[in-house]
């Protein structure tokens, strides 16, 4: 009992329980927020929403080329003197290349042909562009802050930001629609970011005046390009089934069916997310001993797997009477789908994100690019053979199958590089 009070006090110290509670209470505003967006638009309405939100998520996978991922691993690793350096270069060059993709983007939406039941894509797409460099500056800022174990810090900007985006979305959708919505995004985030950034450069530690060598910035470069592909893809996976599902059937409602079934599952990640955000800087700062990363793979895997797993199994059982009583009777269609897509999102929030997140902690973000890529292929072609006979539903049955193959998959990668037997290793964070 001494030695569970002890850990409990060491993972106050360091911040986990704010993470986590952060990151419960963010999420839980979020899904809480989502309920009176969805009853405040109409399903043709949400579906634009939903749409034109998806394309900006495409953009999103290109912010800054990567360079805040970098963050999180050379802030982490580098000497007292050296991380603000690392930091200014990460935050100043992702805001360079962002405004670039911010221009294209908006060039480009003008010769873009949208499908006939969303051309009102085209009006909210270029706010959405403008959006993308404040939104990654303030992802950035929040990276800064993990990246020095600010971990207190991180956990209150994030909900406070997640309370103001949420207020603002119910506030645009009551007043203006889909339109509202989008504009106070922009607004919030620009405002949010400006503040973020300023405080992140006054407490930071005090750099040399040296700047990173040419060598060093090919590296944190080719580091941070990798690792965008490889979570980019992981994000293009989550992003594709909502637009092949609009492209094939051309139905906002469709769309907007889809996007309110998968809100509960896709709040599952809650737990995993949590975790992964705690344990990742460790296992970073550890990847040289394969004992430790073992028996703590062992502990983060069976606390995911079990978190997720108590979260998921009443939202199964009780499905229909919880889609009832938050959306109304308007949606009480897709309890079937939104089971499917439960079990689909335990198996990637519960099994195949903790490995692919702590593989790519300690560097071995080629395993996740490999596996990802398969998944997406497997994931494009499941979805063009299933959604025109299955509908959504196809999509759900598409998501079980691929999630599975991959969790396999990354869980081998993981074996083969650091799975040794050794049971007098103690297992601590």
């Amino acid at each position: 009992m001494e030695t569970i009070k002890n850990s409990i006090k060491k993972l106050y110290k360091t911040g986990a329980f704010h993470i986590t509670v952060g990151s419960f209470f963010t999420k839980f505003v979020a899904f809480f927020g989502s309920i009176f967006v969805v009853r405040l638009l109409s399903k043709k309405d949400y579906g634009i929403l939903q749409y034109v939100e998806n394309l900006y998520s495409y953009a999103l996978v290109l912010a800054g080329l990567g360079l805040g991922f970098a963050i999180l691993r050379y802030v982490v690793k580098a000497e007292k003197e050296e991380k603000k350096t690392y930091m200014d270069y990460a935050v100043k060059n992702s805001m360079y290349r962002d405004i670039i993709i911010c221009v294209l983007i908006i060039v480009l939406n003008f010769f873009v042909k949208y499908p006939d039941n969303f051309q009102t894509a085209k009006y909210y797409v270029p706010i959405l562009a403008v959006l993308l460099p404040f939104q990654n500056l303030f992802t950035n800022g929040t990276y800064s802050l993990r990246a020095i174990f600010k971990n207190k810090e991180y956990a209150f900007v994030s909900c406070a930001v997640s309370v103001l985006l949420i207020l603002g979305r119910i506030v645009g959708a009551k007043t203006a629609g889909v339109g509202g919505v989008v504009w106070s995004r922009l607004i919030i985030n620009a405002l949010c970011a400006v503040m973020l950034t300023v405080y992140v450069y006054r407490i930071y530690p005090r750099a040399d005046t040296s700047q990173l060598s040419k060598d060093v910035k090919k590296e944190v470069n080719a580091y941070s390009f990798q690792y965008m592909i490889t979570s980019g893809l992981w994000v293009i996976f989550m992003l594709n089934d909502a637009f092949i599902l609009g492209l094939l059937t051309n139905d906002p409602a469709v769309v907007a069916d889809y996007k309110v079934a998968y809100v509960l599952p896709g709040n599952l990640s809650l737990v995993s997310n949590a975790i992964g955000i705690f344990v990742a800087p460790y296992f970073t700062r550890n990847e040289t001993d394969k004992k430790w990363v073992q028996h703590n793979y062992k502990l983060t895997a069976l606390i995911n797997a079990a978190g997720v797993g108590i979260i998921a199994l009443p939202l199964v059982l009780f499905a229909e009477p919880i889609i009832n009583f938050i959306y109304g009777q308007s949606y009480i269609n897709i309890v079937p789908l939104m089971r499917i897509l439960l079990i689909g999102a335990f198996i990637n929030s519960g099994f195949r994100y903790v490995t692919a997140n702590i593989l790519s902690a300690m560097g071995k973000v080629k395993s996740n690019l490999i596996i990802s890529s398969i998944g997406i292929l497997l994931q494009i072609a499941l979805d063009i053979l299933l959604i025109p006979r299955y509908g959504a539903m196809g999509v759900a049955y598409s998501n079980c199958l691929v999630f599975t193959i991959m969790a396999v998959a990354l869980f081998a990668v993981f074996y083969k590089n650091y799975y040794r037997k050794n049971h007098n290793v103690k297992i601590t964070l």
